[in-house]
C-alpha cells in the first residue's frame, strides 16, 4: 500500500497498491520460476485463460512447461473464458480452484482471463455468488495469490485492484486491494501474435483509461505522471504498432501497464459508464464502445473544467493556450488513429441505431459511479448532449 497525504491544494493525496513484482520486457516470461521461487507460492496452480489464443499460440503449451520447470507439481487448466466473463463462468472456475486445492492462479489473456483469475482467486476461498462480492462490498483475505501475464496492450487488469463480470446485462466491477495481482509478467513477444483489430481495440481502452484518469476526482500529481505518459506515448506509437511495428507494440504495452496503474490510483469515469451497455447489449467490444464516447467526453471537460484540458495538453505537447482549441487538436489526432485503423468513430457507424439512444442514456445514468467520479460530475442532460454527439 502507498499512501501520501498532503495539503489537497498540492494535488498529492493519494493511496493505492502495485504488485509484488512487475517483470517487463522481451523473455520476461522465463524469468517467472525465478521469482516464484522467491515468493513461495506454492506448488498447485490453476491457469485461467480463454479458449484459443493460449492454446493455439502455443503459449499455454509453454507456460506449462515453464511451471513444471519452476517446481509446480499440479497444473489445472481453467480455458473457458469468455469475452467480458459471464458471473456464472468465473463461480465454475472457483469451484473448481476449491476443490482442486490450488494455492494460486494465473491469468493468462487480456483483460477477460485476468479479471476472471482475480474472480477464482476470491471464489476459491470463500463461498456464495461472485455478485456477493461486488462494489460495495470487497472481497478481504484469504484469497489466492494471482500472476498477471497479459497478452493484449489494453487493460491494465495485470497491475488493478479492479475485475469486472458480466451479469443481467450489466457491468459489474469488484474492486480491492487484495486482487492486486502479486506478479505482473509483460513479456511483449506474446504481442507477436496479436491481430491487428485487436490490438486497435485495446489500445483505444488504454488511451481511454489514460484520459479519463486525468480527469478523475482522485486524480493526483503522481496518478498524472503515469497517465499523461501513457497517452502521450499511445498517441505517438499507435500508426507503427498498427503496422506490426514490434518496437512500437512493446511501447504500448507499456503504455497499457502505466494507464492500469493510473486507474488504480484513480478510476474511470464517462466514457466507461456509457460504453458498457453498449458492450452487453450489442457485443461491442470493450475497447471499441468506451472510445465511441471518448471525443465528446474531451469536449464536455475542455468546457467544464478548461485549467484541466490546458494542463492534460502540455503534458502530451499540444501547446495552446486556449483550451477549445487544444480539445479540438487533441480529438483530431485521436480520430486520425481511429480512422487508421478502420475503426468507427460515431455510433451510427459500429451498427448502433437512433432508436436505441434512450435505452444508451437510461443505461448510461445507472453507472453513477463512474459518472460522480468525474472531477464535472455531468448532470443528465450532459449525458443525454454527449450521447447524442457520438451518434
Amino acid at each position: 500500500m502507498v499512501v501520501v497525504e498532503a495539503n489537497s491544494s498540492s494535488m498529492l493525496i493519494f493511496a493505492g497498491s502495485f504488485p509484488r513484482r512487475i517483470l517487463f520486457g522481451r523473455g520476461a516470461l522465463e524469468k517467472l520460476p525465478d521469482v516464484l521461487s522467491e515468493l513461495t507460492l506454492g506448488d498447485r496452480v490453476m491457469i485461467v485463460t480463454g479458449r484459443r489464443f493460449a492454446r493455439e499460440s502455443g503459449y499455454l503449451d509453454k507456460l506449462q512447461s515453464i511451471l513444471k520447470s519452476a517446481g509446480i507439481s499440479k497444473i489445472v487448466v481453467f480455458d473457458r473464458v469468455k469475452p467480458n466473463p459471464p458471473a456464472e463462468i468465473v463461480e465454475e472456475g472457483g469451484k473448481l480452484a476449491r476443490n482442486e486445492n490450488i494455492d494460486f492462479v494465473v491469468g493468462f489473456g487480456g483483460g477477460s482471463a485476468m479479471d476472471a483469475a482475480k474472480g477464482i482467486a476470491v471464489l476459491a476461498t470463500h463461498e456464495g455468488r461472485l455478485r456477493e462480492y461486488y462494489y460495495p462490498n470487497e472481497p478481504k483475505p484469504p484469497i489466492l495469490p494471482i500472476v498477471a501475464i497479459p497478452t493484449t496492450c489494453g487493460t491494465g487488469s495485470e497491475v488493478t485492484k479492479y475485475a469486472i463480470f458480466s451479469e443481467n446485462l450489466r457491468k459489474n466491477v469488484m474492486l480491492g486491494e487484495h486482487i492486486v495481482p502479486v506478479i505482473a509478467i509483460l513479456d511483449p513477444n506474446i504481442l507477436d501474435k496479436i491481430p491487428r483489430e485487436l490490438l486497435a481495440h485495446t489500445a483505444m481502452d488504454a488511451l481511454s483509461h489514460a484520459l479519463e484518469s486525468y480527469f478523475h476526482v482522485k486524480a493526483s500529481d503522481f496518478s498524472e505522471m503515469f497517465s499523461s505518459e501513457a497517452a502521450k506515448i499511445i498517441l505517438d506509437n499507435f500508426r507503427k504498432a498498427y503496422d506490426e511495428d514490434r518496437s512500437s507494440k512493446e511501447k504500448l504495452f507499456y503504455a497499457s501497464m502505466l494507464a492500469g496503474i493510473a486507474i488504480n490510483f484513480t478510476g474511470t469515469v464517462i466514457p466507461h459508464g456509457l460504453g458498457y451497455y453498449l458492450t452487453e447489449k450489442f457485443g461491442l467490444s470493450h475497447g471499441l464502445a468506451t472510445s465511441l464516447f471518448l471525443t465528446q467526453f474531451i469536449e464536455y471537460v475542455s468546457k467544464k473544467i478548461p485549467e484541466r484540458m490546458l494542463s492534460l495538453c502540455d503534458r502530451l505537447g499540444i501547446k495552446l493556450d486556449d483550451p477549445s482549441a487544444c480539445a479540438k487538436a487533441l480529438i483530431e489526432r485521436i480520430d486520425s488513429l481511429r480512422s487508421y485503423a478502420n475503426l468507427p468513430t460515431r455510433l451510427r457507424e459500429a451498427g448502433i441505431l437512433e432508436a436505441e439512444l434512450g435505452n444508451i442514456i437510461e443505461n448510461g445514468l445507472s453507472y453513477k459511479r463512474n459518472l460522480e467520479n468525474c472531477i464535472a460530475p455531468p448532470t443528465p442532460d450532459d449525458i443525454e448532449e454527449i450521447i447524442r454527439k457520438a451518434f
